[in-house]
């Protein structure tokens, strides 16, 4: 059986879970073909996460650049890359771990009778989009169509990223072939903070809150840095920002939060860091906090630093609320409130060594191992091919060991 595992992005999460599903499907496969674009295969993530693969897979330059956001307009032209893939590279079976974009026109090629893939090939995808949000009406209509559509799609079986969007989805009665799709997070070491900043080159004492991650416009860095700037004049309290960040968050930082780059109260690791790298910021910290206004889907840097052992500030919205509320992560707050966000931030650093791992967040770990990830997708290419599936992970076995009040917090 040839096997495509088609992706578009490279930035981000996209070849971090490309590195864990693509061993394992290449264990039950005869051929393996990853098909990617030719900036993907010239960055930095490709030479770290995929380059290491290229003994048991074969790569192929194939696909045209697409913006990660997937903007509506880009959608048509993306799905047809795809369907341009698989005609030259006739797979016997095809998985798009970020199917947001491939995936919304597969119900239309369908119904007017060219399948939701060329030659009605068995396709699974991947789904970052969608809320789970029960508050907005509007919302909840957007979700149910979006469910609908994805149903009507014919793929063999939709992997759902947001656990609100995948319950939602289940109550519609479109469970039969959705999944919720573990998110692929390696057990951080956890050294512990003061090797942790000594291998950073960072000031060793103190309190850190802070974030690894692209630092790219959704994050709210300037509303951050201006509440950690009010909640603390304390020389030993800082904020520590790791990733690549925009232009426009560095124009803020140099107008705005100079003094705290000046009084190394503000201390950024800019460009890519290597997955080590990323696990050893985040043990370095007291705090992690993920200031996404607008961002309702599921957030790696969370589940990265529950794998941490660190607690978290999150904006109360979507998933990140949901996670921190049913499996008291840490705290939420409106991070775009200047005084709630201020007095969140004061909260966290006075009460960060209250946090306690429990046996609820130890089962949330074990979901997202990318053990039960690659297990998860591929379950229907070993069914497929007549092969017992290892037992995964699922996500009631984790829905257990939550509190009964706190399982369906939003």
């Amino acid at each position: 059986m040839r096997v495509l595992v088609s992706e578009h992005h490279h930035r981000g999460h996209y070849y971090r879970y490309l590195s864990h599903l693509v061993p394992a499907v290449a264990a039950v496969a005869s051929e393996t073909v990853v098909a990617v674009t030719r900036e993907g295969r010239a960055s930095p993530e490709f030479s770290t996460y995929l380059q290491p693969l290229a003994g048991i897979v074969r790569f192929e330059e194939i696909l045209p650049s697409a913006s990660p956001w997937v903007p509506m307009q880009e959608r048509w032209q993306v799905h047809r890359d795809v369907r341009r893939a698989i005609l030259d590279l006739d797979p016997d079976y095809v998985l798009m771990p970020s199917g947001d974009g491939p995936a919304t026109l597969a119900s239309v090629f369908r119904m007017i009778g060219r399948g939701a893939m060329p030659r009605r090939i068995p396709c699974e995808v991947g789904i970052h989009f969608g809320s789970g949000l029960t508050d907005d009406r509007s919302v909840r209509v957007r979700d149910w169509m979006n469910q609908l559509n994805l149903a009507l799609g014919g793929f063999a079986r939709v992997h759902l990223a947001n656990v609100l969007f995948y319950e939602q989805a289940r109550s519609h009665g479109f469970g039969r072939t959705f999944t919720l799709m573990p998110d692929a997070v390696l057990p951080n070491p956890r050294l512990d903070k003061a090797e942790s900043r000594r291998r950073l080159g960072i000031p060793a004492d103190g309190r850190y809150i802070g974030l690894a991650a692209s630092l790219d416009s959704r994050k709210a860095i300037g509303p951050m840095l201006a509440a950690f700037r009010a909640a603390s004049s304390s020389r030993s309290e800082r904020v520590l920002l790791a990733g690549r960040i925009s232009d426009a968050h560095l124009k803020t930082i140099q107008e705005s939060f100079q003094d705290l780059v000046d009084e190394e109260r503000l201390i950024l690791i800019k460009g890519f860091i290597s997955p080590e790298t990323f696990q050893t910021v985040l043990t370095a910290l007291d705090v992690v906090c993920t200031p996404y206004p607008g961002f309702g889907g599921l957030s790696g840097t969370v589940l990265e630093a529950v794998s941490a052992g660190r607690p978290i500030l999150a904006h109360a919205y979507g998933w990140s609320k949901a996670m921190v509320r049913r499996f008291a992560l840490g705290w939420t707050c409106d991070v775009l409130d200047h005084a709630a966000f201020t007095g969140t931030i004061r909260t966290a650093l006075d009460r960060c060594d209250d946090y306690t791992e429990t046996e609820a967040i130890r089962r949330l770990l074990r979901f997202h191992l990318p053990e039960n990830f690659a297990r998860t997708w591929v379950e229907g290419i070993r069914s497929r091919n007549r092969l017992t599936n290892p037992d995964a992970h699922p996500w009631s076995w984790v829905v257990e060991a939550i509190p009964p009040p706190l399982r369906t917090s939003c």
